[in-house]
């Protein structure tokens, strides 16, 4: 039926009442209301009849028109500030430029020493300039540089402990050309052709051959300084914070206004991204010139609707992708997660558009001026939104006008990581009340990772020392015997709580400092003397030889002295400065940087390549969760049954 708007006196009070302009802009929405945890019901969808089949097209609305329009295009326009510097947080180092085209951030940030820690790859690159020498009909003059600049690989101190020290030892010790001491001697010269030539004549290369073989000497250079990045000072990275073992630093951006800076104090795991960083503004810092850019596609870009796999059909009865199942994702009235999910793959889904954008990476961007035209041609201008899926978090004190809906473009970094040089697991041992950190991997003489297990067992403290001959032992043997530790293996390393620097009574704040776990054996020279003891006296002269092993005084009379033995951390994760004496060195950790869960440390060769293509080799650290709770088996004051 029929009715009349003039006789039901109903009036258009406005011409957009009467005949409104199509618009996208209004929203309807039907709210499910789950009465179980499966919802395959729902979507199973049975067919009954045609005009059931009918009945449910129009229930989805299938039949109906909507008064709404499709986006065909979008004005957009970007503001960039490209990220310029790397700093320090503290200033203890300078900052470092980043122009475009420079090498990632995480090689500058990680990256350490590569040939003074690794003899076996700095006597490998020696090698690379004999074989450069001799192919270029100048072998004649390898010997001269091998007598100035021998590689010298160490003997380990237990062969049997370092196999590869012990084989690469054999090997390449003096028979090859040290590189790290002869690229120094070329660094000297400042780049002078006049005294390079003078250092070849010095090695006593024939006068027709010196062109030949200074042009040689500056390409192996130069291939040597792209072999790795090499670090300046011994021990980690300037960047890497001890008591945190991690990294910490920021990049900064010259804006309008103080200089911004995107703070990244928890870099543990060698891959960095937008969410790596908060964003904040340097404090008290003078402004400077801007950098910032604007980014206008020089083409409208147009919108497309978003897909992704398993993504509902727009029609109701349409065949759609079985590799996802919706009516498996069980979803109770409590699992709000599940219902937000369900319900955007499900109703609004096929809401959403992507616009095709290409920006410059490296670099803060803010979106200015956003509108979007439908096929109706309305121009709707879209306000920034209060949230942002990638939106960064603001530093305490950041200007939320100026810094809040930014997005950092992170240069993405495919990278290599090669297997472990060292590998630490600390965890807790909450039996003797004690944080372990155990050297499962560390470096040996040659640079190789060595096995820390095996060398500990060559360290044990199983070894049985034999009674002197005129002794005889007790029948039947001890019917009680006291132990006033049980030992614990050389690679596990303590922390004990101390009390932090600064904390109060009211605020007992702690952390964790490394210990060492001191052992006594008998060393009296008559019975390290007696065939019957050969292998506990090799085993004591072992001990005395190791490095990262600290003796004590001899105590005792002359016919039963003591020694102390105290095994100290052999690899660098584990220590504050590696250059300083290792009985001097002591590294306090965080209390919360080990969590009931535990830590696993790794220092490892990286190896990728920046936008430019270029190979970038160099020396990282990373930290991630460990394995849990462990026990160690220390005990005080135990007293065991003997044998009857």
């Amino acid at each position: 039926m029929k009715i009349s708007a003039s006789a039901a006196k109903i009036t258009a009070g406005t011409p957009l009442v009467a005949r409104p302009d199509p618009s996208h802009t209004t929203w309807s929405r039907l709210e499910p209301l789950p009465t179980s945890d499966d919802v395959s019901e729902s979507l199973q969808a049975r067919v009954a009849d045609p005009l059931w089949m009918l009945a449910r097209q129009w229930q989805f609305n299938e039949f109906q028109g909507e008064d709404a329009g499709s986006p065909i295009s979008a004005m957009l326009e970007m503001a960039g500030l490209p990220v310029t510097t790397l700093q320090h947080n503290t200033g203890a180092v300078a900052a470092l430029a980043l122009p475009p085209g420079a090498s990632p951030v995480e090689a500058h940030v990680e990256h350490e020493q590569v040939l003074p820690v690794h003899p076996k790859l700095n006597a490998q690159a020696g090698q690379q300039l004999m074989r450069m020498l001799r192919a270029a009909s100048l072998g004649t003059t390898v010997q001269a540089l091998l007598d100035k600049y021998p590689a010298t690989l160490a003997a380990p101190d237990d062969p049997v402990a370092d196999t590869a020290g012990f084989v690469w030892n054999a090997l390449l010790n003096q028979r090859a050309i040290d590189a790290l001491a002869l690229s120094g001697d070329l660094k000297d010269l400042g780049g002078s052709r006049p005294a390079l030539e003078a250092f070849a004549s010095d090695r006593g290369v024939p006068a027709g051959q010196i062109k030949a073989y200074c042009d040689l000497m500056e390409r192996w250079a130069l291939w040597l300084g792209e072999l790795a990045l090499d670090g300046t000072t011994p021990g980690a990275s300037a960047y890497w914070e001890p008591q945190r073992l991690e990294y910490s630093f920021s990049l900064g951006a010259q804006g309008e206004g103080a200089p911004v800076r995107l703070l990244a104090d928890e870099y543990t795991d060698g891959r960095l991204d937008w969410h790596t960083y908060t964003l904040g503004a340097a404090t008290g810092a003078p402004a400077g010139p801007s950098d910032a850019f604007s980014v206008i596609p020089a083409r409208p870009p147009m919108p497309a609707t978003a897909h992704y796999l398993g993504m509902p059909a727009d029609r109701y009865w349409e065949f759609e992708d079985g590799r996802v199942n919706f009516g498996m994702l069980g979803a109770a009235k409590s699992d709000l997660a599940r219902l937000a999910v369900l319900e955007y793959a499900l109703v609004f889904g096929n809401d959403w558009f992507v616009l095709p954008l290409t920006l410059p990476a490296n670099a803060l961007y803010r979106t200015t001026t956003f509108t979007v035209l439908d096929n109706f041609g309305i121009e709707l201008p879209i306000p920034p939104a209060e949230w942002n899926m990638y939106e960064m978090s603001l530093a305490a004190g950041a200007p939320v006008e100026r810094l809040s809906n930014t997005l950092y473009l992170c240069p993405k970094l495919d990278t290599l990581e090669g297997p472990p040089l060292e590998h630490v697991l600390m965890m807790r041992d909450e039996m003797a009340n004690l944080v372990w950190g155990i050297e499962k991997r560390v470096q040996g003489t040659s640079g190789e990772p060595i096995d820390r297990k095996f060398e500990s067992t060559r360290l044990s403290t199983t070894q049985t020392l034999r009674p002197p001959p005129d002794v005889s032992p007790v029948a039947g043997g001890a019917l009680l015997q006291y132990r006033l530790q049980t030992p614990v293996a050389a690679n596990w390393v303590p922390f004990l709580p101390v009390r932090k620097a600064g904390a109060t009574p009211a605020n007992w704040a702690i952390q964790l400092q490394r210990a060492v776990v001191t052992h006594y054996y008998q060393v009296t020279e008559s019975r390290l003397s007696d065939p019957r003891n050969a292998g506990y006296s090799e085993f004591i002269a072992r001990l005395r030889g190791n490095s990262f092993v600290e003796t004590t005084p001899v105590q005792g009379g002359a016919d039963n002295q003591l020694q102390g033995f105290m095994f100290h951390p052999r690899g660098s994760l584990l220590r504050l400065d590696p250059g300083a004496a290792v009985a001097n060195d002591y590294l306090r950790v965080e209390e919360e940087e080990v969590p009931r869960d535990g830590i696993e440390l790794k220092r490892s060769f990286n190896y990728a390549r920046d936008a430019q293509g270029r190979g970038l080799l160099w020396i990282g650290r990373s930290k991630v969760t460990g394995r849990g709770e462990g026990s160690s088996g220390l005990k005080f004051d135990v007293v065991s049954r003997g044998k009857v």
